[in-house]
């Protein structure tokens, strides 16, 4: 499930982020009105966005760590990998862990 738009905050000023408000989308179709919905609703809409971008995140996070194996098995120097990455060298052996 996932939310449609995102808050409104400047967090990424590079990227134009629509309120949240206008509604909410499940991945199978689904919409849902949020303007239609009581404030407690509105926090159940925030908390769902929020569990979607976390699993994007973990998705995200899974995919870079079998990338960064599959250089590092290829002979690419994990060091020099993790600098072009934008990976802190702490993160290495988690990466390959």
């Amino acid at each position: 499930m996932a939310i449609s738009a995102g808050p409104a905050y400047d967090a990424m000023k590079w990227v134009s982020v629509e309120p949240i408000w206008p509604e909410w989308a499940c991945g199978c179709g689904f919409r849902m009105d949020i303007d239609a919905l009581d404030p407690v609703s509105s926090v159940w809409i925030a908390a769902l966005r929020r569990q979607s971008l976390q699993h994007e995140l973990a998705i995200s996070q899974n995919t870079l760590a079998l990338a960064f194996k599959k250089a590092v098995d290829a002979g690419v120097n994990p060091h020099a990998l993790a600098e072009v990455a934008g990976v802190p060298a702490a993160e290495i052996e988690t990466l390959l862990g």
